[in-house]
């Protein structure tokens, strides 16, 4: 099945790539400013960031740099994180309260002390969409500083390699292409032992109450 993909997609290559072109081409002749403005408005209701980071590089790394590109699209992120923070701390929080309220339950609010861990935790979760996550710690009121830097600084490093990876594939630069991959890969590597520390802790956090769930037990029966 993969051959049969791989043998119709080589003999469309040309009609794909014309598309891929033109796509481009309509990108950047709506110039930057409507891109990362939409980059920064559209995630906050559910649009796929990934979309912008994969064609940012391509799109205005040839007539900005990459270095631009790259500020611009972290930029963006900033922008839309703190638009979502505000929509679900401010605009939709009373809402949910009330509704969880109703429902037998209270908004959990995250303290000032665990809130660098809390950001980071649910920023490197896996499965769980990039505005989904900005919501849930906005409805949590996460302290806004924490809230804010972890959120920017944690995509910005995906958001880094790929932009960089993407410009030098269109631009068929080989060793910044090396350069963007190795750079992506160490991203991957600390997020995943990020999930490691977090897996570990939740195991050790369940045993430490088991043992004193244990132990009351034992009092008890003491007494």
């Amino acid at each position: 099945m993969v051959v049969i993909i791989a043998l119709v997609g080589a003999s469309h290559w040309s009609e794909l790539k014309a598309a891929v072109d033109a796509g481009v081409v309509r990108l950047r002749e709506a110039g930057p400013a409507v891109f990362f403005l939409g980059m920064a408005l559209l995630p906050a209701v559910g649009f796929p960031l990934m979309p912008f980071s994969l064609a940012a590089g391509p799109v205005f790394g040839p007539t900005m740099g990459a270095g631009p590109v790259i500020a611009c699209a972290i930029g963006a992120v900033a922008i839309n994180v703190t638009l979502s923070y505000w929509l679900a701390a401010r605009a939709l929080r009373p809402l949910v309260a009330r509704l969880a309220e109703l429902l037998g339950y209270r908004l959990p609010v995250n303290r000032a002390e665990t809130a660098w861990q809390v950001t980071t935790l649910v920023r490197v979760a896996p499965g769980l969409p990039f505005f989904m996550q900005s919501y849930l710690l906005g409805l949590t009121r996460v302290p806004f500083g924490p809230y804010v830097t972890m959120s920017t600084l944690i995509p910005a490093a995906y958001l880094t390699a790929i932009i960089l990876g993407g410009n030098a594939l269109w631009e068929g630069k080989t060793g910044t292409l090396l350069i963007a991959l190795g750079l992506l890969g160490v991203v991957g590597a600390i997020v995943h032992l990020l999930r490691k520390l977090q897996a570990a802790k939740s195991i050790q956090g369940a045993a430490v109450a088991a043992t004193e769930l244990r132990q009351a037990g034992t009092d008890d029966g003491v007494k």
